[in-house]
């Protein structure tokens, strides 16, 4: 399975990822494309056209739609988020401002490394690409994640290359019931989710 060896790589040559379990959920797996699973992308691509439809939001026949993938998109960073916060509150017994002011002191700038070496928590996801697809647009339409510099939605939301990468920051806060996403709309349209590297090819 690609993405699992494509997590295996990352892990093998990644010192910082020494002593860690690589973690399988079925929520990251890929969108269903019905009768057209496993066909190659051209294919689906013609299929989108013939239907009117443009790709990779194209739903071919008993496939999956958007709206489903976005569900599990929910779901899964709604079960990792409480898993990451309620680990790292039960072992250090950080407080949300020192969560925030990582992130704001270091802008991101779009390279490897540029604003989350202060970052406390981090958390690798390896899935596919229009699974990320869906994923991209829900953080950028809903949570109101900000575009990169230079980067426009149909850059943002057009399929991932093999080995691409996103990298998304988010504050997270404590609260009687648990750990949930300070991701929300406060009012001011803006939430705290910043962008940072987008669809970037990785030599592995």
């Amino acid at each position: 399975h690609y993405v699992f060896q494509t997590a295996e790589t990352i892990i093998k040559h990644n010192p910082s990822c020494s002593g860690l379990q690589m973690v399988c959920d079925p929520l990251l797996k890929e969108k269903s494309f019905g009768i057209a699973e496993g066909r190659p992308v051209q294919e689906v691509r013609e299929m989108a056209k013939a239907a009117g439809e443009t790709f990779p939001g194209f739903t071919p026949p008993r496939g999956e739609t958007q709206e489903q993938v976005k569900e599990r998109v929910k779901e899964f960073l709604g079960k990792i988020l409480q898993q990451i916060g309620a680990e790292h509150w039960h072992n250090r017994g950080e407080e949300e401002a020192s969560l925030s002011a990582a992130m704001e002191a270091s802008p991101v700038e779009g390279k490897a490394d540029d604003g989350v070496r202060g970052v406390p928590v981090h958390a690798l996801v390896v899935t596919h690409g229009a699974y990320m697809c869906v994923a991209v647009r829900f953080f950028v339409e809903e949570l109101h994640c900000s575009l990169p510099p230079g980067c426009d939605e149909a850059h943002m939301f057009a399929l991932s290359p093999n080995t691409g990468l996103c990298r998304f920051l988010l504050t997270v806060r404590r609260e009687d019931d648990g750990c949930l996403r300070k991701a929300r709309d406060s009012g001011g349209g803006k939430a705290d989710v910043q962008c940072g590297l987008t669809t970037e090819r990785l030599n592995m």
